[in-house]
């Protein structure tokens, strides 16, 4: 009975072993088999691909520093500050790229430039000796190593934003060969001694921190070698299970199977998460060296590498910007571990012990142009796909000068405010329904857009006045009448001159079985007055009456070629009744400001990708749509407006470099402008409510005062210089006989038509 239960037994047995053989095992076999291969595909799929989405950075331009230059005035030492430089005591310290020193009362500065990837060139840093006056002007620029002479240095562009989806994790992908051999000693000293010993896994390391986790009563270190932490970061979550932990370590043997020692550690260096920068993640030993220590890897001392590498372990505990005593901690067990591998000598672990934890100083201030960065964003939407930007890692330069941007923020914020407490009746609950304004700065022989405020808050309106509010400019589009009259002068076919007669009396046009009557401001009419004090006091009547006799015709094409298109055959255009964007108003005064020659406004001057290759670069285009000589005496008739007429009050402001401009408010009051310009800037302001308010103000109360305070801000850092004469302005000095005759400012004479009360200024426009 017990035997033949025995061999029943034995036989069920060797059947279920059969079916385990049959049945099980290949399955699990295979099972195995194809999970290792789904591995195996994802570890390959990560190294032969894009590994990392990096965002694309936004930069400003750079600084041009000349003889001449006021350094306080321009800001220099804020940039200084907001790119990282570091100050020292005397000359003699100044000895690596990023710091400086300055000593006011010896008229000097000694400034050791960063290196940075240009455009179109590499610049490895240079040593800069700058001797100042006692305001803080340039006198004289010498090579601080040579002692020779130069002429100019470029401080280097500011980032402003990035263009990324998700999170922003900020890196530069380098090489390993780019890296200097201490800091990777140091890495591997902190993290994985071991690392060229192991295939992946490290039995040793595991066994060694499992004794010192036991005898210490929680965890104090891990056993992960650097691929399986690079796996972790590459493929896995945080989160710690037996599951997670095996996955791990399968794909560290894969990495290690399949690639290099040199390549997975590329990879990490790359990869390694070390920090935050406001909403920026700091990734990679290359960002972390610059982020820190304002130094590309080669520079950092061997105590700021064990700081680096010190850090990876835990990113904000051992932060030496915020935790130095932890961080330098820290960094003395990474040289300590460093000297025991054999990687420095006892001296050099004394000197690196010794070394202050010496992180550059927090600095709060941001870049943020927000509405400047949006216009950006779309232009390249036009032509990169999505991905493209937010994961190529392109670098865009631009146009953007950070100075001009914080001022001409300032000017438009303050002024706004002021208004609002002189005029309480503009004030509005709502941030929505509140009093906005526009400023648009541009140089006009570059065409680069050094500054766009599309609202007083970004926060509360994305919505960019500059480019996307379209308004009726009123006043500030007469000079393209005048522009027609001289036009035609110029061209042997008519008889005006800024000092020809012209009636300021009630006119009526008519036209197409209709009529049009154009009213002064305050009905205030001066009877016979010159072409160039009815521009000056912008008068509505003599400036439609100019236009009648000019034609619209001439007035729509000289329209046209100041880039307002095809506008309709009504009179009424002549004082402005269309619509039209500050932008387009700066791009029309532009033209004006650079003697008739036509170089378009843009954004971007470059784009490049991550090896440093320029995948786009602006090429700038002139046409010259206006004659040298019309532009030069449009721009002498409006520097009358800011020296006697209805721009005077920048004057009384303080800004007293030569400088033209108009005025502009719509006959409805719900428009004020003023655009106005250097030989050197050009800024167009607008202000008014987004839903066509009243304002019942003028553009000489409501839009001049935000131009002044930017313009003299913007231009106190460099010498004043004043419009160049082109050949050939003689035509335009044809004299009136001499009881018809005032002397003015700028030599020419100014026919009054014996009318001795007109006011020098008046403000009402």
């Amino acid at each position: 009975m017990f035997r033949r239960f025995f061999r029943l037994l034995l036989k069920v047995m060797l059947f279920a072993a059969a079916a385990i053989v049959l049945f099980v095992v290949p399955p699990t076999i295979y099972y195995c088999y194809s999970y290792y291969e789904s591995l195996e595909n994802e570890v390959v799929t990560r190294f032969s691909g894009r590994r990392w989405d990096i965002p694309s950075q936004i930069y400003s331009d750079s600084l041009v520093v000349y003889p001449g230059i006021n350094l306080q005035d321009t800001g220099f030492f804020q940039r200084l500050a907001r790119l990282n430089y570091r100050p020292k005591a005397t000359p003699a310290q100044v000895s690596g790229r990023g710091e400086y020193c300055y000593e006011p009362n010896k008229g000097r500065m000694l400034l050791f430039l960063h290196a940075f990837g240009y455009p179109y060139h590499q610049f490895d840093g240079q040593l800069v000796d700058v001797r100042l006056n006692s305001e803080q002007q340039v006198e004289e620029l010498r090579d601080g190593v040579t002692h020779k002479p130069i002429d100019t240095f470029e401080l280097e562009p500011e980032p402003i934003s990035g263009i990324y989806q998700g999170t922003w994790e900020q890196r530069r992908l380098v090489r390993l060969s780019q890296i200097p051999p201490a800091l990777i000693d140091a890495i591997l000293a902190a993290e994985d001694h071991r690392f060229y010993e192991h295939h992946g896994l490290d039995p040793i390391r595991i066994a060694k921190a499992a004794w010192i986790n036991i005898h210490s009563g929680h965890v104090v270190q891990g056993g992960s070698t650097l691929t399986q932490q690079l796996m972790k970061n590459f493929f896995l979550t945080q989160k710690r299970d037996w599951h997670r932990k095996m996955k791990e370590a399968l794909m560290a043997y894969i990495a290690e199977r399949r690639y290099s020692k040199d390549e997975i550690l590329e990879n990490y260096i790359n990869d390694i998460y070390l920090g935050q920068r406001g909403q920026e993640g700091i990734y990679g030993v290359w960002e972390a060296s610059e982020y820190y220590f304002s130094k590309v890897p080669r520079d950092l001392t061997i105590g700021e590498m064990a700081t680096i590498a010190g850090m990876i372990r835990s990113p904000n505990r051992y932060n030496p910007l915020r935790h130095p005593d932890a961080a330098r901690k820290r960094r003395d067990e990474v040289l300590v571990l460093m000297f025991a591998d054999g990687y420095i000598s006892r001296a050099a672990l004394a000197q690196a012990m010794a070394e202050p934890i010496a992180a550059r100083e927090t600095f709060t201030e941001n870049n943020d142009a927000p509405y400047f960065v949006d216009y950006v964003k779309h232009e390249l939407a036009e032509r990169y796909p999505p991905e493209v930007l937010t994961g190529e890692g392109l670098r865009i330069f631009t146009t953007l000068d950070i100075h001009t941007q914080k001022l001409a923020v300032n000017a438009v914020q303050s002024n706004l405010t002021k208004l609002e407490n002189q005029h309480p009746r503009l004030r509005r609950k709502e941030a929505s329904d509140r009093l906005e304004a526009a400023l648009v700065a541009i140089e006009p022989q570059s065409g680069k857009i050094r500054a766009m405020v599309g609202g007083r808050d970004y926060r509360s309106s994305q919505f960019n006045r500059v480019v996307q509010s379209h308004r009726q400019p009123g006043s500030i589009f007469k000079p393209v009448t005048y522009l027609a009259a001289l036009d035609e002068t110029l061209s042997g076919e008519g008889h005006f001159l800024p000092t020809t007669v012209i009636d300021d009396e009630p006119f009526t046009w008519y036209y197409g079985g209709m009529s049009w009557s154009p009213a002064n401001y305050k009905n205030r009419y001066f009877g016979a007055v010159t072409l160039q004090f009815a521009l000056a006091e912008s008068l509505n009547s003599a400036t439609s009456r100019l236009a009648h006799e000019v034609g619209l015709h001439r007035i729509r094409e000289m329209a046209r070629k100041l880039g307002f298109g095809e506008l309709p055959p009504y009179p009424s255009i002549v004082l402005g009744g269309i619509e039209v964007t500050p932008m387009q108003v700066a791009r029309a005064y532009a033209i004006l400001a650079n003697g008739g020659l036509e170089v378009p406004p843009y954004a971007v001057t470059a784009v490049v990708d991550r090896d440093g290759r320029v995948i786009e670069g602006h090429e700038i285009k002139a046409e010259q749509v206006l004659p040298a000589q019309l532009a030069y005496e449009m721009d002498y008739m409006l520097q009358q407006v800011i020296k006697h007429g209805t721009g005077h009050e920048a004057i009384k402001a303080g800004f007293n470099r030569p400088a033209a401009g108009k005025t502009g408010t719509t006959n409805d009051e719900k428009d004020a402008w003023f655009a106005g310009f250097t030989p050197d800037l050009l800024a167009v302001v607008w202000t008014g409510f987004d839903k066509k308010e009243e304002l019942d103000l003028t553009g000489a109360q409501a839009a001049l005062p935000i131009w002044t305070t930017f313009m003299i801000d913007a231009e106190a850092g460099r010498p004043p210089t004043d419009f160049p004469t082109p050949p050939g302005i003689g035509i335009w000095r044809a004299q009136p006989s001499p009881d018809e005759t005032v002397e003015s400012e700028g030599g020419a004479a100014d026919t009054t038509a014996k009318s001795p009360d007109l006011p020098e200024s008046d403000p009402n426009d």
